[in-house]
């Protein structure tokens, strides 16, 4: 196994502007002119099906990770919002953890883990 060698610079502290993140999904949230997703987790994989502004199921993207799914839908082509993309690796993630610790998965809403019990999050390479 070859071991990665990864250079760390110092940073310099100079921060010119304090913002404080805030959000309205009511306000601020536009359509993708090319279409939406709905995801699910079934068959021990992550489910992705592309609808058309027609509301039509016209691809279905299947893996089981969140990188492989949003940088495969990136490449297709199939958004074209930011904001868009940035929602799905989110939901994509969401959508990992529940298959890797064999949890319910909805789209939109929480994974839901039981009180005190400790999830161990790791990076793979």
């Amino acid at each position: 196994m070859v071991k990665k060698k990864f250079i760390w610079i110092k940073q310099k502290e100079h921060i010119r502007q304090m913002i404080k993140a805030r959000h309205n999904p009511f306000k601020e949230w536009h359509p993708d002119s090319k279409g939406y997703f709905l995801i699910r987790v079934a068959h021990n994989r992550i489910e992705v099906g592309y609808v058309t502004t027609k509301h039509v199921i016209s691809k279905m993207i299947y893996g089981t990770n969140a990188i492989e799914l949003y940088n495969t839908i990136i490449r297709k082509k199939l958004l074209t919002r930011i904001e868009h993309a940035a929602y799905l690796g989110k939901e994509f993630y969401k959508a990992e953890l529940a298959l890797k610790y064999g949890k319910k998965y909805i789209q939109e809403f929480p994974l839901k883990f039981k009180e005190g019990v400790k999830v161990k999050l790791t990076v793979e390479s």
